[in-house]
């Protein structure tokens, strides 16, 4: 049986799984795949995709959504692995880690054509970057953390105020230069994550997270939302949501089903969620191929079909996979 965050001592939550976790993740896997389904497409209505510069559709929550599931992620499993392993050790596994997700991300990107190749940024070396960054802060103490947090998307949005701005919004995932301000992203996260299955963990995913909403609204006001900037108001908010939206999934299967079977048995979710990872590289492949059948230009109703025909094989391949108890994990 799984107890409240009250009654759960800290050590043990290290070395249990929570199927909460992983329904988060699957959520947010599948929601990734039906999006970037469409994304290459002429005709999608415009709330389906990214902002194109200031502004946000739902689309621009999914990567703050994924770099805060990573952080509480890489604190248990961190935390997890220091009780059994020397710290040096530890330290090694995770920058092996980051360094194979860089390396994927720099293999899936590459662009290679008759005389052109060219290396190029994307979202795997932007989760590998930030995860390496936490890395490096992770048994710094939750306050110190928080501050650094801070200092990095306050010099990220001066960055945006430069000449640097342009070449950031021009540049997949912000390019290199935005390192700082998602490396502030998931180093925020952590410091909510930091009380996860603590006494006080409401008051930081729903408080926290509605304190970093309101300063993101407030903000708004003179740096603007933007998903292709990552401006301070826009890391602020999406960290903030990202909190609270969590915590509902934490809460209804970790508290409220806590003395129910249900909370203990894998659902149509956590299934996906536990191998996100591989799920995300098989769906890329899919969207390419798909795209030299389906062109740019096809109709908007014809698209969308395509996109739930994506999310149905993704799902029924992680049920397949979670059937034959296999998961990936790098």
């Amino acid at each position: 049986m799984i107890n409240s965050p009250r009654k759960t001592p800290i050590k043990e939550s290290y070395n249990k799984r929570f199927i909460s976790i992983d329904s988060f993740k699957g959520f947010i896997i599948l929601i990734m795949v039906f999006v970037n389904s469409l994304s290459l497409y002429d005709n999608i209505p415009s709330w389906t995709k990214h902002a194109p510069d200031y502004g946000l559709t739902y689309v621009d929550f999914i990567a703050p959504f994924f770099i805060f599931i990573m952080a509480l992620n890489f604190k248990l499993s961190f935390n997890k692995r220091i009780q059994t392993s020397t710290p040096f050790s530890v330290y090694i596994h995770f920058l092996k880690r980051y360094l194979i997700i860089f390396a994927i991300g720099i293999i899936l990107t590459l662009r290679l054509e008759p005389n052109i190749f060219e290396i190029r940024w994307g979202i795997l070396q932007v989760l590998a970057i930030a995860g390496l960054m936490l890395l490096l802060l992770i048994k710094i103490k939750t306050y110190i953390r928080l501050l650094i947090s801070i200092t990095f998307l306050i010099i990220h949005q001066y960055f945006l105020t430069s000449s640097l701005g342009e070449v950031i919004f021009n540049s997949i995932e912000g390019g290199f230069f935005s390192s700082l301000s998602w490396g502030g992203m998931i180093i925020l996260s952590s410091v909510i994550c930091d009380q996860f299955q603590k006494s006080n963990m409401s008051y930081f995913f729903i408080g926290g997270g509605i304190l970093l909403i309101i300063i993101g609204l407030i903000t708004s006001n003179i740096w603007g939302f933007s998903r292709f900037r990552i401006t301070l108001p826009f890391v602020l908010l999406t960290v903030g949501t990202s909190s609270i939206f969590f915590y509902i999934f934490y809460y209804i299967i970790e508290v409220k089903l806590s003395d129910s079977h249900l909370s203990q048995k894998e659902n149509f979710l956590s299934i996906s969620g536990k191998n996100s990872f591989l799920l995300f590289i098989i769906h890329l492949f899919v969207i390419n191929i798909v795209y030299f059948f389906l062109p740019s230009n096809s109709l908007a109703n014809l698209v969308f079909i395509y996109g739930y025909i994506h999310v149905v094989l993704i799902w029924v391949f992680s049920y397949l996979i979670f059937k034959a108890e296999i998961v990936i994990i790098i």
